[in-house]
């Protein structure tokens, strides 16, 4: 099976996203760009905070971004909610946008009034405005625990990062929400992938594939990948295995289409799949 692996990282893979040419890597702290064979081209270091899922388009790269919590605060009570966009070919920071929604959020999560339970923000990716088709960036909500945070939430900002309106996806509650989110341009259809259930009343299946204006779910699979997906159209996927322990950590990218997700399959049954 075809694939790709990045070795000796700091922290556990977040998400990554293909061109035709290279793959961008997301690795928590870390920005990596390989070429589609696997030969490191750049990476840099981001500091001060996590980065989560990336997304590659028109010669940028989008990644999320949660600032470090305070000493003494528990580790994920982030104090900043950003997306950091990066030049493509020498991966430079361009812009540093501020998702100020989400503090107000942050303020009301897991009081008697919040529905959400949003914690942060993860899975990002570029796609049409369901109604007018212009570009738009759409946003992951990291959520918290809980049988009535049951919707998935994407938040939709311009491509300068205004916020403009946000989609609740019945998907029931899942370990930290949405851990990645692409868009299929070919098939108009969006896949977002989550970690697997560690509460009865938490989704079972980690895969879901919803339409492009987020009110239908499509399709849904007990098949995990939380550690990144990218969506090639008629050419399938590349789908995610974390490799390594910490501070050595490492992560596949494996193509494959979407038959193989009609296979219940775990991270541990991936990995000896793919001999890892």
């Amino acid at each position: 099976m075809e694939n790709i692996e990045v070795v000796h990282q700091y922290a556990h893979m977040q998400g990554f996203s293909s061109s035709k040419e290279n793959m961008y890597w997301s690795f928590t702290t870390a920005l990596a760009k390989t070429t589609l064979t696997g030969t490191m081209k750049a990476q840099v270091e981001v500091h001060g905070g996590h980065l989560g899922d990336c997304d590659y388009h028109n010669g940028k790269i989008y990644a999320s971004y949660l600032g470090n919590a305070l000493p003494g605060h528990d580790w994920n009570d982030w104090t900043s909610f950003k997306l950091y966009v990066f030049d493509a070919e020498d991966l430079r920071v361009l812009d540093i946008i501020n998702l100020d929604i989400c503090d107000e959020y942050k303020r009301i999560t897991c009081t008697p009034e919040d529905t959400r339970g949003f914690q942060a923000v993860d899975g990002v990716t570029i796609a049409p405005d369901p109604v007018s088709g212009e570009d738009r960036i759409f946003v992951a909500c990291a959520l918290y625990n809980g049988e009535k945070y049951s919707n998935q939430i994407i938040l939709q900002f311009t491509m300068d990062g205004k916020y403009e309106t946000e989609y609740h996806i019945p998907t029931g509650n899942t370990v930290f929400g949405i851990q990645n989110l692409d868009y299929d341009w070919e098939n108009k259809e969006f896949w977002f992938t989550t970690y697997g259930a560690s509460e009865p009343y938490q989704a079972k299946e980690m895969l879901f594939c919803v339409s492009h204006d987020f009110k239908e779910i499509k399709r849904k699979y007990h098949f995990a990948t939380p550690y990144g997906l990218d969506c090639l159209g008629k050419e399938g996927f590349w789908a995610s295995c974390h490799t390594g322990v910490r501070f050595d950590c490492g992560g596949v990218a494996y193509r494959c289409t979407e038959d193989l997700f009609e296979t219940p399959m775990n991270q541990n049954q991936i990995k000896e799949m793919l001999g890892k």
